[in-house]
């Protein structure tokens, strides 16, 4: 029962990652890229944003989970939002 209950939280995580980042480009990065206005700050901004929606979304049993499973769940999202968003430019 355990191993399900990790598999549906780091499942849940991590497509819930991958939905946020892709949202956070379509609706924020991207229109900031065509306007050649996409600096630090707006990274920063569209970190925050990205970081905010995986929190939302994710229920507080997953968060706890998370957290548990992973130790600091705010630097493994750092991480993990930093690494989708590598992915996705490839």
């Amino acid at each position: 029962v355990e191993n399900d209950t990790g598999d549906k939280y780091v499942a849940m995580l991590f497509d819930t990652i991958e939905i946020c980042v892709r949202a956070t480009t379509q609706t924020y990065v991207d229109s900031l890229k065509k306007q050649n206005a996409f600096d630090a700050a707006a990274q920063k901004v569209a970190f925050q944003m990205t970081y905010d929606a995986v929190m939302d979304i994710l229920t507080d049993d997953a968060k706890e989970y998370l957290a548990n499973f992973y130790g600091d769940l705010t630097l493994y999202l750092t991480k993990r939002i930093e690494a989708e968003v590598v992915a996705n430019k490839k």
